[in-house]
């Protein structure tokens, strides 16, 4: 399993790391970066993340931080700089998400045309054979 998802990686172009059956793809540089993991309980299983459970934790207490600084008198302007981090944080989450989706679907996609191709050429080799 972890050899097919090297080729196939490779095949896309992708940029990782690999160490003891654990890869990290650098999707956007020093922005965002996914991990994949071999389940080692599920021989089958490949686990797909990136460390957003420290980022979401962030994000609360900086949205909670910033909100008890908020000085609704003097204005949205004048609010602390906290919520602004929360939302910058908010933003690299949801672009590792789409991230993640993104290189599951490519290694389908991959997958179905490899299966696609090894069809076709099963079916042409066969149809050759009935002509000779």
């Amino acid at each position: 399993m972890i050899d097919t998802l090297r080729q196939q990686l490779n095949e896309l172009g992708e940029n990782y790391v690999e160490k003891n059956a654990a890869f990290k793809i650098k999707v956007i540089p020093f922005f965002c970066a996914i991990s994949i993991k071999k389940d080692h309980k599920n021989e089958g299983r490949l686990s797909f993340y990136s460390n957003q459970l420290i980022e979401i934790l962030l994000v609360v207490l900086f949205m909670l931080f910033g909100l008890t600084l908020y000085n609704p008198e003097a204005g949205f302007t004048h609010g602390p700089i906290h919520i602004v981090f929360a939302i910058l944080i908010t933003f690299n989450l949801i672009l590792k998400q789409i991230a993640i989706e993104g290189l599951k679907t490519r290694l389908a996609f991959h997958r179905l045309h490899g299966a696609n191709t090894a069809q076709n050429t099963q079916s042409a080799d066969q149809n050759t054979r009935k002509s000779n």
